[in-house]
């Protein structure tokens, strides 16, 4: 059943996992699949039992090594780390995957949380055990930061593990997420690799433009689009209903189905909306321009953090998102250095990697909270202990070589 359910995840998403696809192949009835399990929720839960099972097979070696190895200095920690994310984005992709999007799910779909609780739980146990051994600051082990960098990580990892500038790229952070956040002293180098890499994932340097207007597109659609994303960001794929979208910007679904007749076309609509905000919000000039470019006219908020969450868990089924994938994870930071130079101009080391560190691990917290007042609680406290943990790294002598670091 788990092999199934993640077959059909992986082609449709976690909404196709319904009774009847899944009972068809299994070769038996909707009847008997809701008889010996009971509903949708049941039987997911079953899933997740199984899933939670196969895990504890997987991470068992890992936890022998960390039990014998006891303490880990932080080069070892980022190799093994990085080992243990590649190996669940390649070798364990389905059942991965299936776990992305369930842990989405679940902050809209309050029926999905309890049975995926347990297989969360140990997955986040395993995780806070190998941050514990080596210098990831209690504080952040606790709020959940840590937890959420290796759930972005691994997102991003499922679709881009097959550009080597990404996997480098995933290495350096991860290094330096393990010597303290801050930049080292040196002589530049970390900062020219990290600047080549994201220029190799930006590839011409530059968001897609905004498509022009066709002649005959109605003044509502881009209302539509910008909707879709919203709703994308916070209800994934199963939030896109005609009747939902239209209700949103008050126009009959009728009329939205003739100009977006799939879902498919709502989510195309949706995802482009994403890319174009998220682009102009990392080449926006000002905080307040960023803030602007959330919000709109519409005064509904587009949280760019679950935004490209929910692009990059899209591109694990559609490849042809994998160029604006690359481009959100190479750009992941680039607000945030701005808010960390406002807020703590005394801190050194604060440089656009560590700036991209932090942002993973409040992007992946992000994604595991209802949207709304908790989520901004969690996002909120994670942020004051990652800054406390920048504040008190080791400093930046006087006498340290130029590079950013010492800039």
């Amino acid at each position: 059943m788990l092999a199934a359910a993640c077959g059909i995840v992986a082609t449709d998403g976690l909404a196709g996992l319904t009774l009847r696809p899944l009972a068809a192949l299994l070769g038996v009835s909707v009847t008997v699949l809701s008889t010996h399990y009971g509903a949708r929720a049941d039987v997911i839960g079953a899933i997740c039992r199984a899933a939670a099972a196969r895990d504890a097979l997987l991470f068992e070696p890992w936890r022998a090594a960390l039990a014998r190895l006891g303490s880990l200095p932080p080069a070892v920690a980022a190799t093994m780390a990085e080992t243990i994310v590649d190996e669940l984005a390649t070798g364990q992709r389905a059942v991965s995957a299936l776990y992305l999007e369930l842990l989405q799910a679940c902050t809209w779909d309050e029926a999905l949380r309890a049975p995926f609780a347990d297989w969360a739980a140990a997955r986040r146990a395993f995780w806070d055990d190998l941050g514990g051994r080596t210098t990831v600051a209690p504080a952040l082990l606790a709020c959940g930061w840590w937890h959420g960098y290796v759930i972005a990580e691994l997102a991003y990892s499922m679709a881009l593990d097959a550009d080597p500038s990404y996997r480098m790229l995933r290495r350096l952070c991860l290094q330096r997420v393990f010597d303290g956040g801050v930049a080292p002293a040196g002589d530049g180098t970390e900062d020219a690799l990290f600047d080549m890499l994201g220029e190799r994932m930006r590839g011409a340097g530059t968001w897609p433009a905004a498509a022009p207007p066709a002649a005959t597109a109605p003044a509502w659609s881009a209302l539509a689009a910008r909707a879709c994303g919203i709703r994308l960001a916070t209800q994934g794929i199963d939030g896109l209903t005609h009747r939902a979208i239209a209700a949103d910007i008050g126009i009959p679904h009728t009329t939205l189905s003739y100009r977006f007749p799939t879902q498919r076309d709502l989510a195309d609509a949706g995802l482009a909306s994403i890319v174009l905000h998220i682009g102009a919000a990392v080449s926006a000039g000002s905080l307040e321009e960023v803030q602007r470019l959330r919000t709109e006219a519409d005064g509904q908020k587009l949280d760019l953090a679950r935004a490209s969450f929910a692009v990059a868990l899209a591109a694990m089924r559609r490849p042809e998102l994998a160029p604006c994938t690359a481009q959100m994870r190479s750009r992941r930071g680039d607000n945030l250095v701005k808010i960390l130079a406002r807020h703590m101009p005394a801190a050194p080391g604060i440089d656009p990697l560590c700036a991209q560190v932090v942002s993973m691990g409040l992007t992946g917290l992000t994604n595991t909270a209802p949207p709304g007042a908790d989520a901004e609680a969690l996002v909120a406290t994670a942020y004051t202990a990652a800054a406390a943990w920048l504040g008190t790294t080791r400093a930046v002598t006087p006498d340290t070589p130029t590079g950013r670091a010492g800039r």
